[in-house]
């Protein structure tokens, strides 16, 4: 996958905004950056390039790997998706519907 095509830029940049509109840390309104999400990001824009699905799973996942689970842990397997993971999943899965692959 060309990093470097415009779409992909846009899809990032559509990525971003998801999650920040999502903001399920809820640190934004405390003066967190717009740039808070932005390791999460790259790993969505990777798993959406791959055609990977993007469900609520793939999210709960992402999300443990940067922030571990409901009391801080990294290890073991994540929890279960919370609804906001869920409606972000399915921002998500539009963006990668209107995503061109080449």
């Amino acid at each position: 996958m060309d990093t470097t095509i415009p779409e992909y830029a846009r899809m990032r940049t559509a990525i971003t905004e998801r999650l920040n509109a999502h903001d399920l840390l809820g640190v934004l309104p405390h003066g967190a950056p717009e740039d808070e999400y932005d390791s999460e990001m790259e790993d969505f824009a990777a798993l959406i390039a791959a055609g990977t699905p993007i469900t609520p799973e793939v999210v709960a996942t992402t999300w443990h790997k940067w922030f571990g689970d409901s009391q801080g842990n990294t290890g073991g397997e994540p929890e279960e998706p919370t609804a906001k993971m869920a409606a972000l999943a399915s921002d998500l899965q539009a963006i990668q519907s209107g995503f061109v692959q080449y």
